[in-house]
């Protein structure tokens, strides 16, 4: 399992970097073998994740479905036509948290076959990566991009009612690209922004977000925790690993640089 998500994280990070002037970059997705997928693990600014024995991806307009029972044919089952501005999923649970240039869109996937979309959250114009947890959707707004937009923050979504998203708070930030919750933290989201760094919040108090770590000197873009307490940095330097042990005192294990 191991040699695989090491092999999955060298490919997102090609994938990433051949494509990360055209915002979002990238996706990535992890399986327990070579005959049998589980769950994706991948950064916010993800363009497809899998879930089970099924392959979800999105493009600028559409959510697809394949099925992952035979991993060297897989076979599309559904196109949903979701509109203009589609940038980012997110699995949670039973449900995929879609991030838009608009919104944040809700779909159950009880039926893994057939995405229905259960609510959605709308914000101004502007690119729009979430994660989510069992209580929040965070999503964070970026401006003066292609996107459009000027706004530059963290939306904190209360989702205890999946079908009525509300917001809760909204935190400036500098220039935000993606996010990620900590594994070994309920309360801390690591988020990359731009260049100003990477940001750990506490979101303990969910009205009033709380800064808590700064890590300076990077072009950060976008992370990816994992459960073995390892943070990856995907940057415009290079894609850095972090040993998380202690989520706010990051230790650094590795760095691949990219000219």
């Amino acid at each position: 399992m191991k040699n695989l998500r090491n092999y999955t994280i060298v490919l997102v990070t090609l994938v990433f970097f051949a494509s990360c002037e055209k915002e979002p970059a990238q996706g990535n997705a992890n399986t327990n073998s070579m005959n049998q997928a589980t769950l994706g693990e991948g950064g916010s600014m993800a363009q497809f994740t899998i879930l089970g024995n099924y392959l979800y991806t999105v493009d600028y307009k559409s959510l697809k479905v394949f099925h992952l029972a035979d991993p060297a044919n897989p076979e599309l089952l559904e196109t949903v036509n979701l509109g203009v501005g589609i940038e980012t999923i997110f699995p949670q649970n039973d449900h995929l948290f879609i991030g838009t240039q608009n919104g944040v869109r809700i779909y159950d996937v009880t039926n893994p076959r057939q995405p229905e979309q259960v609510s959605r959250f709308d914000h101004v114009t502007s690119c729009d990566p979430v994660v989510a947890n069992d209580e929040y959707a965070l999503a964070t707004l970026r401006g003066g991009t292609p996107c459009n937009g000027n706004v530059n923050q963290l939306d904190l979504i209360d989702i205890s009612d999946i079908t009525n998203p509300t917001l809760i708070s909204s935190t400036e930030l500098l220039n935000p690209y993606g996010l990620g919750l900590a594994e070994n933290s309920t309360d801390l989201v690591y988020i990359c922004d731009g260049y100003a760094g990477v940001k750990a919040f506490d979101i303990s108090n969910p009205e009033m977000p709380e800064q808590v770590m700064h890590l300076e000197g990077l072009d950060a873009i976008d992370v990816i925790p994992d459960t073995d307490n390892n943070l990856i940095v995907l940057t415009r330097q290079g894609v850095y690993q972090y040993d998380a042990t202690n989520p706010l005192e990051l230790t650094q294990k590795s760095v691949i640089s990219v000219e």
